[in-house]
């Protein structure tokens, strides 16, 4: 070990942690270690040997100026004290780069991002520079690394840019000539950033797809009695009484869709979809917040059949509700909330099939029932009440436990 290297890098990290870099001289204590707390191997008396390296190495830096010691009366030095005046000697002797520094070269690649094309970028790199500005290490393990930085706001802009489903791997292979690049360096990054930024309440794990980035191609269940015309061909979806499911890159296809029955349901959970069998209403399975090309597909059956019922049947919790509000700023379609109310909650409380709420849906929920889902505030206060609330269940569950209780 070089020792007198290793003593300088040690102070300058109980300097950097101390925040030396932000105060006047006069504001910081003394920067300083027991020598034998941090190389205990000093005080071994069977080893003369690492004992004079370290007392030489302590000897060069005081000869140097960058640091302070004594001796004591045995020889031993005891404590060893940064010479604040000669900082930028020590950075220069270890070829390390300041924190003040770092956060130069962070800032410069921040100020020339794109923030044009996109408000949630704005927002990131506000908050950023603030950050950066009070020498602060960035989020998400960015820290001070400025080629992160920009990489990483890069590869935002390209994800905010999206207008239609894309495949993870294409997305990789455009950006970075390597299709798993994305996946191994950046996508636990950008998910979270784009979690914590994105307006719309979306669970993390479906965060890529609300912007239209995909692992595997995705799919609209749709099922009822309608028609559904191509260019060449038509699909009566009431002779297929399971429905069927249309990849999004064929939804573009589709001309005209004629719904025979009066009522036209979104659905946001699997199983509910799978159950449901009303004869007079088309269904179409969302799977929580809808993407371009599922809104597209709505706007196309709203304007074919503006004069049917628009409903949505969501999970009973607030994001839920919030993909209600989503849908129908979204598309500008006036969907009604179905079973979505007090009386079916209560019934699946009764019945035992709910959850209890996490600290964050309670959160949610109080800052959300007075404001944008104040329309379902009886809903939300019941939740609150019994803290409850109901995610992937189907009513007929709730059918079964009552059947079985009588």
């Amino acid at each position: 070990m070089e020792y007198s290297k290793d003593i300088i890098s040690r102070l300058l990290d109980i300097y950097e942690r101390r925040n030396g870099y932000a105060k006047r001289p006069e504001e910081l204590r003394s920067i300083q270690f027991e020598v034998s707390k941090e190389y205990p191997i000093y005080k071994d008396r069977y080893d003369n040997e690492k004992y004079r390296d370290i007392n030489t190495a302590i000897e060069k830096n005081i000869t140097a100026g960058l640091i302070i010691a004594e001796k004591d009366q045995t020889g031993r030095y005891s404590k060893i004290k940064l010479n604040i005046a000669r900082v930028d000697d020590c950075y220069a002797l270890l070829k390390r780069t300041s924190i003040p520094d770092q956060c130069k070269m962070v800032l410069s690649v921040l100020e020339k991002a794109d923030c044009t094309e996109s408000l949630l970028i704005g927002r990131i790199v506000s908050d950023f520079c603030e950050q950066i500005k009070g020498y602060k290490k960035l989020p998400y393990d960015l820290g001070y690394d400025a080629r992160r930085v920009g990489e990483v706001l890069q590869v935002l802009e390209a994800v905010t840019k999206l207008t239609s489903e894309t495949y993870i791997r294409n997305f990789s292979t455009a950006l970075f000539k390597d299709s798993k690049r994305f996946q191994r360096e950046y996508r636990s990054t950008i998910e979270s950033i784009l979690f914590d930024y994105t307006d719309d309440v979306v669970e993390k794990d479906g965060i890529l797809g609300y912007y239209n980035l995909y692992e595997n191609p995705t799919y609209v269940l749709i099922k009822g009695n309608a028609r559904i015309c191509f260019a060449e061909s038509v699909i009566e979806l009431s002779e297929m009484p399971g429905g069927i499911a249309l990849s999004n890159g064929s939804l573009a296809g589709i001309h005209k869709i004629s719904v025979k029955a009066d009522n036209v349901i979104t659905v946001e959970n699997l199983t509910t979809y799978h159950d449901c069998d009303e004869l007079d209403a088309v269904y179409i399975y969302l799977g929580g917040y809808h993407n371009t090309s599922k809104q597209r597909l709505l706007e196309l059956i709203y304007e074919n059949n503006g004069d049917k019922e628009y409903y949505h049947e969501g999970d009973l919790d607030v994001y839920g509700f919030l993909i209600l509000e989503n849908l129908i700023s979204k598309t500008q379609i006036p969907f009604k909330p179905l079973l979505m109310d007090v009386e079916t909650i209560e019934r699946f409380y009764r019945a035992g099939l709910y959850k209890t709420l996490t600290a964050r849906d309670r959160k949610m929920i109080d800052s959300k029932k007075d404001g944008q889902l104040s329309a379902y505030k009886d809903v939300l206060e019941y939740m609150l009440e019994y803290n409850c609330k109901v995610e992937q269940e189907s009513i007929k569950a709730v059918g079964l436990v009552e059947n079985n209780k009588m």
